[in-house]
């Protein structure tokens, strides 16, 4: 039997209860009169090439995307490396615990690649196009957030859809 819908009404309530306390957990309590905070909720494990990963929905503007999710500093560090784009996904989310200043490279990534950057609410702080660089991390051009985000996205370059991210529990 699946185990989901083996749940009970109270376990689900429970179950819900949790999601929500490990979502405030993740992107503290929402703004007064600001938009609902973004959290991201795995919907299941990645695909080839990327397992061991989780992917989840995301909105962006009025686009939903199928994206992989990087949330541990190894997946961070590795992202896109040595891959064109995110197929069969139509990004990658970097996902940090608080607000972060950390920059990107394309050290090792062989085509440009669009990064949009979104605070803890989801709202876009900016974006850019990155240009392949065949050098190392140290010697790539870093590209940089205009102020602290919480989460960034890349797609491939051309493919960004405009507008806030709001994350789509499945």
């Amino acid at each position: 039997m699946n185990p989901v819908r083996a749940l009970t009404v109270g376990g689900a309530v429970l179950l819900l209860a949790g999601v929500a306390l490990v979502g405030w957990a993740l992107v503290g309590t929402p703004r007064a009169n600001g938009p609902a905070p973004v959290v991201v909720i795995g919907s299941g494990p990645a695909r080839a090439p990327f397992t061991g990963l989780t992917e989840a929905d995301v909105v962006v503007g009025d686009r939903t995307l199928r994206v992989v999710v990087a949330d541990d500093l190894d997946e961070r560090v590795e992202g896109l490396r040595g891959r064109v784009d995110a197929a069969p996904y139509g990004g990658m989310l970097f996902v940090f615990p608080g607000d972060a200043t950390t920059g990107f490279t394309m050290a090792g990534v062989p085509a440009p690649l669009d990064l949009a950057f979104f605070d803890g609410t989801g709202r876009r702080l900016g974006d850019l196009t990155m240009a392949p660089c065949a050098d190392t991390d140290a010697a790539c051009p870093g590209h940089f957030a205009p102020r602290p985000y919480r989460f960034a996205l890349e797609t491939a370059a051309g493919a960004m859809p405009p507008g806030d991210l709001r994350l789509v529990p499945r």
